[in-house]
């Protein structure tokens, strides 16, 4: 292209620096559910075929709070140990972290405690910390009870939610939660 430099009516940088940005990363053991659960607010659907996470992936949404346009960046870190080096480096200036377990697989929960280390360890000291536990509608195949799952996060003093990447409940109400949270903390809103 043929333009020259300064020929946009502004500064880009400037353009740039007004917008909301909010970063987000879901954490948890694998199989929980992380990518359905960022594909399904990202894209308000189900995806049914499995593919385990190599690494990161990553989603985006423009989403509204209070009238206010954030610019959401949701890190999908993947739970293999093998992976730890790659999630170290992705903590950084991060607003929010949850941690999802599958409310059929018990393991995935108890696993909750080590991720949490994980974050005491690398991530940033000011970020969010909630537990989510995902797969609610599978409620014949359900091992761990919400009351259980509820009376360990107040513990941590963090906040708990349950959703159904499938049907999709309470995904968007835990985000809206999460980054409501944020936008209060930045004085956005």
């Amino acid at each position: 292209m043929d333009r020259e430099r300064g020929h946009l009516p502004r500064d880009v940088s400037l353009a740039s620096s007004s917008l909301n940005w909010v970063k987000l990363v879901g954490l948890g053991n694998l199989s929980v559910g992380k990518t359905c659960l960022i594909k399904h607010f990202c894209e308000s659907k189900f995806s049914s075929g499995y593919q385990p996470t190599v690494g990161v992936d990553y989603g985006f949404k423009i989403q509204n709070v209070a009238g206010l346009d954030l610019r959401v960046h949701l890190w999908d870190l993947s739970g293999g140990a093998e992976f730890l080096d790659v999630r170290n480096e992705l903590y950084g200036e991060t607003d929010a972290i949850f941690i999802v377990f599958d409310v059929t697989n018990k393991s995935s929960f108890d696993a909750a405690e080590a991720w949490l280390r994980e974050i005491s360890k690398y991530g940033p000291p000011n970020a969010f910390v909630y537990l989510v536990g995902n797969k609610s509608d599978l409620k014949s195949k359900r091992i761990l009870s919400a009351a259980e799952a509820k009376k360990w996060a107040t513990r941590q003093q963090m906040t708990y939610f349950e959703t159904s990447c499938l049907n999709g409940d309470g995904v968007e109400s835990m985000f809206s939660s999460i980054l409501e949270a944020i936008a209060k903390q930045r004085g956005l809103v």
